[in-house]
């Protein structure tokens, strides 16, 4: 009897154990997510491989690009939100292929396609060690997505524990979205330049 009722004892106690421990222990995909390194704008953030400042922030409802005197006109359902920066690699030539913006609520929004063929957007900016290159990100969002948010930039979203730079944006005064900016054709070591209406 006593017997018995020891092994129903430790059947349940095992059982019990093995419960917390499926709902305690971090799955795959968090034990292989990226390394967070924090950051805000205005200031440096490094990683192992590269080194990111985000410079400038702007909240658009339109954007407008002008190169060659062709003017294209992007509007969007949300904001446009466009930060302007500088990337460098450290150690080697790379490309930086992952940007995204996470909102407060835990959505992730992908970098905006639109602007791929302007010199200086992020993507398509081959970095090289030592020599820092302006570089362009913009994503569309909805306006309640921005407000303590943060910017994730990475070398590939797809290298478990890669490094994963996290830029927060804090702002505590109202947001403020302008009507429209322009992105025109740059000179020199700037590859565009904004103007905001």
């Amino acid at each position: 009897m006593i017997a018995g009722l020891r092994t129903i004892l430790l059947l349940g106690l095992g059982a019990i154990v093995l419960y917390a421990m499926q709902h305690n222990t971090p799955g795959y995909g968090d034990i292989t997510s990226p390394i967070a390194i924090r950051g805000k704008v205005g200031e440096r953030v490094e990683s192992h491989a590269f080194a990111y400042g985000a410079a400038n922030v702007h909240l658009a409802r339109a954007v407008k690009t002008e190169s060659f005197g062709w003017v294209r006109d992007y509007s969007s359902s949300g904001v446009w939100l466009i930060v302007e920066g500088a990337a460098v690699a450290k150690k080697e030539s790379l490309t930086l292929l992952s940007a995204e913006w996470l909102s407060p609520s835990g959505i992730r929004y992908a970098l905006s396609q639109r602007f791929s063929t302007m010199r200086g957007y992020l993507p398509t900016e081959r970095l090289e060690p030592g020599l820092p290159r302006p570089v362009l990100i913009a994503f569309e969002l909805p306006e309640t997505a921005i407000r303590g948010g943060r910017l994730l930039i990475a070398r590939s979203g797809l290298i478990p524990l890669g490094e994963e730079l996290w830029i927060e944006f804090e702002q505590k005064a109202p947001l403020e979205i302008k009507p429209s900016i322009t992105l025109a054709r740059g000179s020199g070591s700037m590859p565009w330049t904004l103007a905001a209406k």
